[in-house]
């Protein structure tokens, strides 16, 4: 597992990749520099709910591999485990005989209630149609086929946990109510179930606030263009 450290990372975007100096943003903006900047910060956008779902991880209480088959036949300590989608693909999925199965990104194992739950994770909280329609899809058949499997008194959930967002009418209206409230999840309710703090993965982020301000600052100064205009612009205020 990559360290808190190697996470961080993913939330500098003076640590990503240079960006394309041809792409839209080139296009749009009519400079390559500003372009390449734009799209790095792009990136790290993206690449920061890779962050969100792998920090977690840090924190929460894992299910080692060894023991997902004590989850089928009933013999699991009492407790509450997460699943991460490495070890859903590794474990569950070949134990469920799904050749395409899209897997999601937690399953949450609540030994103590006979719940399993199994959960989509989002950063953002606004989606379009067809991919919240696909993803809910991916979900219920996943859940369908551990159903099969789990013993009584054992049920399975889908949850698409908006991790950002505490008001579930928010959540469905977010996934273009293609779930319905009982199975939105708010990032807070994620983390009361696993016992984890979500100020602390919060604090996470805050910290590469000013890092990021600084970066984009400096590189907006080193475009001739953009510190040109800067400075017409402060010489007038």
């Amino acid at each position: 597992m990559k360290t808190k450290k190697d996470l961080f990372s993913k939330l500098l975007i003076e640590k990503s990749k240079k960006g394309r100096e041809d792409g839209a943003y080139s296009r749009l903006f009519g400079n390559n520099e500003l372009g390449a900047l734009i799209s790095r910060i792009h990136a790290t956008s993206i690449s920061a709910g890779t962050f969100l779902e792998h920090y977690i991880a840090c924190f929460a209480p894992l299910l080692d591999e060894e023991k997902i088959p004590q989850i089928f036949n009933n013999t699991l300590e009492k407790s509450v485990f997460l699943i991460t989608k490495k070890s859903i693909k590794n474990k569950i999925t070949p134990f469920l005989q799904l050749d395409k199965a899209v897997e999601p990104d937690f399953i949450i194992i609540d030994s103590l209630r006979h719940k399993c739950l199994v959960i989509e994770l989002k950063d953002g909280d606004n989606f379009d149609t067809k991919k919240s329609s696909g993803e809910v899809k991916n979900l219920k058949y996943y859940q369908n086929a551990i159903s099969q499997k789990l013993p009584y008194p054992w049920i399975a959930e889908i949850k698409i946990c908006m991790f950002n967002q505490n008001e579930k009418s928010k959540i469905v209206n977010g996934f273009r109510n293609t779930i319905s409230e009982a199975e939105a999840m708010s990032g807070d309710e994620f983390c009361k179930i696993l016992g984890i703090s979500k100020d602390t993965i919060i604090q996470a982020r805050t910290e590469a606030h000013n890092p990021n301000l600084d970066f984009v600052l400096r590189e907006l100064l080193r475009i001739t263009i953009c510190s040109e205009k800067i400075k017409a612009i402060l010489k007038d205020r």
